[in-house]
């Protein structure tokens, strides 16, 4: 399928491969997210397994807890998300009026402290993933609330061309690739959706509470069932 430019105000500019993400806030998050918390400490506390510090679930939460009440509404606003945004940077080549599903692959969560974090990395084998916070705890709040220090327990995102820019050239002309990273800020309820191809990390966190956060992975195909992707030549 052969690609639409984004169209602008000006005919002679052509818009490529935009990165769109979706950060959003659950409205039922104060009931949900105390439900969550128990659920997550209690599955830690059976498993006895890795450190307390930084503690990482299997990723198939949703068949093992399928009557968990509060675990599907999450799981139902985080479909909701992803068909947003897909929608969104989809939006010259997906029929409006088209139903689409989602399939998340794999949910998980996390609980950490002490300095813990992961390495930049990506997710494979999905279109879309993301985080929700469930417990910021001490998390930094905005830029202002670390100026001059690394951020505490921040999720960061780097743009498709970091990996260019040691070695680029830099000046007034591409400054808009300058600022290569967008931080996503904690709080509680907080929902990020992001392209799985797009490199990301958590900063390392310390607080007083720990920093608990569900992570995914999601497919999303159309109303056929097929992914409406195929190979062949562009006409």
């Amino acid at each position: 399928m052969a690609k639409k430019p984004k169209a602008t105000g000006n005919p002679n500019i052509i818009k490529l491969w935009p990165t769109t993400l979706l950060a959003k806030r659950f409205a039922h998050y104060q009931k949900v997210n105390p439900a969550l918390l128990e659920l997550f400490y209690e599955h830690r506390d059976r498993e006895q397994r890795g450190s307390r510090q930084a503690y990482a679930s299997g990723d198939d939460l949703l068949a093992r807890y399928p009557l968990h009440q509060e675990l599907n509404e999450l799981a139902e606003f985080i479909s909701q998300g992803i068909v947003e945004v897909a929608r969104d940077a989809n939006a010259d080549l997906w029929d409006p009026r088209e139903k689409v599903r989602v399939n998340i692959t794999g949910l998980w969560f996390q609980i950490s402290n002490n300095h813990a974090f992961h390495e930049m990395h990506v997710h494979g084998n999905c279109s879309w993933s993301g985080v929700y916070y469930v417990q910021s705890g001490d998390c930094s709040k905005s830029p202002e609330s670390h100026r001059g220090e690394q951020p505490n327990g921040v999720t960061r995102f780097y743009g498709p061309h970091i990996e260019h820019m040691a070695g680029g050239f830099g000046d007034y002309g591409n400054y808009y690739l300058h600022d290569s990273n967008w931080d996503s800020y904690p709080e509680d309820g907080k929902l990020c959706v992001f392209p799985s191809h797009i490199k990301h990390m958590p900063f390392p966190y310390n607080g007083a509470e720990d920093r608990v956060i569900v992570s995914f992975h999601a497919q999303v195909f159309n109303s056929s069932g097929a992914q409406g992707y195929d190979y062949g030549f562009n006409n």
